[in-house]
């Protein structure tokens, strides 16, 4: 009686495992970015975290002259039609609108803006209008 030999049925389990773990780290690492885009979105993701002197800002909403208006603010390329103000200065560790710390970068009567984020140490945006 002779025997032909086996054929393989499929993969070896080793390999099947290691597919299944390179499968589920991979959908793990979606689905966590994913959660870190939307929770960006609804919990207020701040899109000005990063900026700096000589960036550009969109709000969210539109600014106006006088008093408080409370936006959010992304940075965003100058070229683009939704630059709104360009950032004079970053001062980190204040958030308060009501500070003085952006006045040192203006002559007097220029007109600026200060966008304020309380989160954290908090930082202050000194900006003023693109045009």
């Amino acid at each position: 009686m002779s025997t032909a030999p086996a054929r393989p049925t499929g993969e070896a389990p080793g390999r099947q495992k290691r597919g299944r773990l390179v499968a589920a780290v991979v959908i793990a690492v979606v689905v966590a970015a994913a959660v870190y885009a939307i929770s960006g979105l609804f919990l207020g993701g701040d899109g000005a975290k990063d900026a700096k002197a000589g960036d550009c800002i969109a709000s969210d909403k539109d600014v106006r002259d006088e008093g408080t208006t409370e936006t959010g603010a992304n940075v965003v390329d100058c070229l683009s039609s939704d630059a709104r103000f360009t950032v004079v200065a970053r001062v980190d560790g204040e958030n308060s609108t009501q500070s003085d710390s952006c006045n040192k970068f203006f002559q007097e009567k220029e007109e600026f803006y200060v966008y304020a984020k309380s989160d954290d140490e908090g930082y202050l945006l000194c900006l003023k209008p693109k045009r």
